[in-house]
């Protein structure tokens, strides 16, 4: 990972409303921050793990969307995939900052603009 990429993921967990954000590298290996009690990285890295599964089979058959987005009571888990098969994932609460600003740090990760 280049510097600003880490300095950007590293900067994530400092907006108001983020609950937890990970990322997967291609290899496979992920990293994440999360409150220790709700959001252990054993749980960041089920969820990062999982969602290739429901993914891959989508894109190879052109019908996954640029991003997914589940909405529940407590906020949005986000997952972005780049076709280089890094991932993010983004939890946030509603009505917060990280909800405002989901869109936004979903298309600098996607456009691959932190490389």
């Amino acid at each position: 990972m280049k510097d600003n990429f880490k300095d950007w993921f590293a900067n994530l967990p400092a907006i108001p409303g983020l609950l937890a954000c990970g990322v997967r590298r291609p290899n496979g290996k992920c990293g994440g921050f999360g409150d220790e009690k709700f959001y252990p990285i054993e749980k960041i890295e089920e969820l990062l793990n999982n969602f290739p599964g429901l993914h891959e089979p989508l894109a190879a058959a052109e019908l996954a969307p640029r991003w997914s987005t589940w909405a529940f009571e407590y906020g949005r888990l986000r997952y972005v995939p780049r076709s280089d098969r890094w991932l993010l994932m983004l939890l946030v609460a509603p009505d917060t900052e990280a909800e405002k600003n989901l869109d936004l740090l979903s298309a600098e990760f996607a456009e691959g603009k932190l490389k």
